[in-house]
């Protein structure tokens, strides 16, 4: 009996199935914003309609195109303003269709401080009878290429990426969208960008946020980082944080995870119609927390005791003058038992003075950490 996998097994004779890892050169990952959004990934952005997505995504074009300053991240006991991430100034582009360029895009890019001659959107061309012809997922990937590869775009925003995949797409098939994002994937390795693709939070309640997003499971597994952007639940022992919402890491492959931070939607000064993010410190919430899983709830009980005495060491040990803040979280986290994400949150309610201590070229050594004015220093 013949093998009817003979002719084709033939012509493969000689050719290779693997590749030995010995060949390939180890690399650290590139940052736009560390350890939030690595550049040459996918990173996706979640959040309900009311949290300021948009407004959230504008304030990190900004922030690329002028190359900060970012706000301070925990990772750790480490503080960093993204010495890890892009300091440098670079381009956007934009895809999105539910917000008006000259209305709401562009007014609130002024508001936020961008540099809007770094900052382009994927233009639509048209089809012979005037309509716009839409860009689509995995279609017209190589048009995005094109457009990165012309302004050397850092950060590319689609949003929102539902409204971009193509219908032949199965919006429940995983293995449909998993090999729609790869090509978009394929596209942020090539160019070293890094793109994040917003969507919405499904209807589902007390599930974790890792099954919040909207559609297929595929766009979490894929991404290498993932956010979440939701309103902050009541919470009586957070006093001291002007935040009425929070960013938090759902899920980040590449690095260990940053602590949530706290922002609010407030007015520009220039423009009181177009909001701009005022980040508001660390929070104590995890994305589980904030999306309400049930299994996530803080034990406000608990969270507080460990805090206020992690305060009143802080006062004591702040007493004397500033303290290089690795060495005080250290001390503290000894003394209390509490974990250091707890000292950092105890030192956001204190309104701690963090200073940066640069050294050679400006780079950021350390930092030190103080006591605000007119703080009551406790005495021995």
């Amino acid at each position: 009996m013949l093998n009817p996998n003979a002719d084709s097994a033939a012509g493969e004779v000689g050719r290779r199935f693997t590749e030995s890892l010995a060949d390939v050169t180890p690399k650290k990952v590139d940052w736009l914003w560390w350890p939030w959004i690595p550049r040459g990934k996918l990173t996706m952005f979640e959040g309900e309609p009311d949290v300021g997505k948009s407004t959230m995504t504008l304030t990190w074009a900004a922030l690329v195109t002028r190359g900060g300053p970012w706000p301070t991240t925990m990772v750790g006991e480490r503080e960093t303003r993204n010495e890890k991430g892009l300091t440098e100034p670079a381009s956007v582009v934009l895809v999105g269709v539910e917000d008006d360029l000259a209305d709401t895009v562009v007014p609130r890019l002024h508001a936020a401080g961008a540099d809007m001659q770094r900052v382009a959107t994927l233009a639509r061309p048209r089809d012979d009878n005037g309509r716009p012809v839409p860009f689509l997922i995995p279609d017209d990937v190589d048009r995005l290429k094109s457009a990165i590869e012309e302004v050397d775009a850092a950060l590319v925003i689609v949003d929102p990426i539902s409204a971009f995949m193509s219908d032949a797409v199965r919006p429940g098939s995983d293995t449909a969208n998993r090999k729609a994002l790869m090509e978009i994937a394929d596209v942020a390795e090539q160019t070293g960008s890094a793109v994040v693709l917003v969507r919405h939070l499904n209807k589902a309640t007390g599930m974790s946020a890792k099954h919040r997003g909207g559609g297929s499971i595929a766009f979490t597994a894929l991404a290498r980082s993932s956010l979440l952007a939701a309103k902050l639940p009541p919470n009586d022992e957070r006093q001291n944080v002007d935040a009425t919402h929070g960013l938090a890491s759902i899920k980040g492959n590449l690095s260990r995870t940053p602590s949530a931070l706290g922002y609010r939607l407030a007015s520009s000064p220039n423009d009181p119609d177009s909001p701009v993010v005022a980040w508001a410190g660390v929070l104590d919430e995890d994305a589980d927390q904030l999306v309400g899983a049930d299994d996530a709830k803080p034990d406000a009980r608990k969270a507080a005791p460990s805090r206020d005495e992690a305060a009143r060491m802080l006062k004591e040990l702040l007493a004397g003058g500033p303290m290089d803040a690795k060495e005080v979280r250290r001390i503290v986290s000894a003394e209390t038992g509490c974990s250091e994400k707890t000292v950092a949150n105890a030192a956001s309610k204190l309104l701690i003075v963090k200073t940066p201590i640069r050294g050679e070229g400006g780079k950021v050594d350390r930092w030190t950490w103080g006591l605000p004015p007119n703080t009551f220093k406790v005495r021995g």
